[in-house]
């Protein structure tokens, strides 16, 4: 993995060649100890370094993608990373079935939530078994539980797309699901402790925006990296359970229904699609180092003051942290074409950062569509 990323940050065909060797071997090794059945008997150490393999594996794949590599136009299912996805989702059953089995680590929670995502992009619902996570260390009222349900509601709301019939009461009761899962939604955010609260601020430089990481003039400031990375989850799963619902109220058999009053809900849904895409935006140079924020004593201001850091160049673990909740925001409807063209840009740059082939592809006609 690191000769992978060397070798795309650094352009260096030699480091390529040798990562590519190291992966065909550890590729054979992971294949014939599948194969032999050697899982089921794994300890937590073995189990863990076995997971950990396969994701690793996987991301190689990602950061060797490039954009020709898509087979279908638009579309990441042809991804070849997602066969390891598949081994980990067949490993994690196989753990969860073994009624001997060890407790969940925090290697096997962390390939849960990356099976999740995957999911999600790869338009898959996800199999019984995975959705309660609690035997994962999971909260069972928390983000992970808001997160498994809307993946399962976006791929109804596909299926239901994808079929010409009416189906106006498996509509109604989505248009209804999404409503509540939304209110959960909220629910969790306003359990948030006061510190976790942003600030914002307006930028006194000159424009023009949208520019490089900054969207606009308006950026929010947090007392954490780790709040302001939580609100970003909270900002990206907002737009996505919005985007659902407004896709679905879209449907020609519920404006039929009730013309008015779905016209409405599709209204509430475009404004709070705006509004947290604006709130993500002004999250993203936060996040990224690119503003720090100003503790002064002195100061008889309560609202901290902040600097723009445009001299230091963007460490990866932040440009890490910032992938997904952009991940969301260029790929779903509903979103400004503006706005989602400068999340794609953004994603496409940390792309470059993190030597991620497969985020490069964000700036080209292949980026998919959820």
């Amino acid at each position: 993995m690191a000769l992978a990323v060397y070798a795309r940050t650094q352009q260096h065909p030699q480091a390529i060649t040798e990562a590519s060797s190291k992966y065909q071997r550890l590729l054979g090794v992971a294949q014939e100890r599948i194969g032999s059945g050697e899982i089921i008997t794994m300890d937590e150490q073995n189990l863990d370094a076995f997971l950990l393999a396969i994701l690793l594996m996987g991301r190689y794949e990602g950061v060797m993608h490039r954009s020709n590599d898509i087979k279908s136009n638009g579309s990441f299912r042809s991804f070849q990373s997602w066969f390891h996805h598949d081994g980990a989702m067949a490993i994690l059953n196989v753990w969860k079935g073994n009624p001997n089995r060890v407790p969940a680590t925090k290697i096997i929670k962390q390939t849960r939530r990356g099976l999740i995502r995957s999911s999600l992009l790869r338009n898959l619902p996800l199999p019984q078994w995975i959705l309660d996570g609690v035997c994962f260390g999971e909260d069972a009222k928390g983000y992970d539980n808001i997160f498994t349900r809307a993946v399962n509601l976006h791929h109804a709301m596909l299926s239901l797309q994808e079929n010409d019939e009416d189906h106006t009461a498996q509509a109604a009761d989505l248009v209804l699901e999404l409503r509540e899962l939304d209110e959960a939604l909220q629910d969790w955010v306003a359990r948030f402790p006061s510190s976790w609260s942003y600030q914002r601020h307006t930028l006194t430089t000159a424009g023009p925006w949208p520019s490089k990481h900054f969207y606009s003039s308006v950026v929010l400031s947090y007392t954490e990296l780790g709040y302001g990375v939580t609100w970003s989850q909270y900002f990206a799963m907002s737009i996505l359970i919005n985007s659902i619902r407004w896709r679905v109220l879209k449907f020609s058999y519920l404006k039929q229904l009730a013309g008015s009053l779905y016209k409405q809900q599709q209204l509430e849904c475009i404004s709070q699609l705006s509004a947290m895409a604006d709130e993500l935006a002004s999250t993203i140079p936060f996040v990224l180092g690119r503003i720090k924020v100003l503790n002064d004593p002195d100061s008889s201001s309560r609202q901290p003051s902040i600097k723009l850091n445009m001299k230091e160049e963007i460490k990866p673990h932040l440009a890490s942290l910032a992938v997904w909740p952009l991940t969301i925001a260029s790929s779903l409807e509903g979103i400004n074409i503006r706005q989602q063209l400068w999340f794609r840009c953004e994603l496409a740059t940390l792309g470059r950062i993190l030597g991620a082939g497969v985020l490069e592809c964000a700036e080209t006609s292949d980026w998919a569509k959820l």
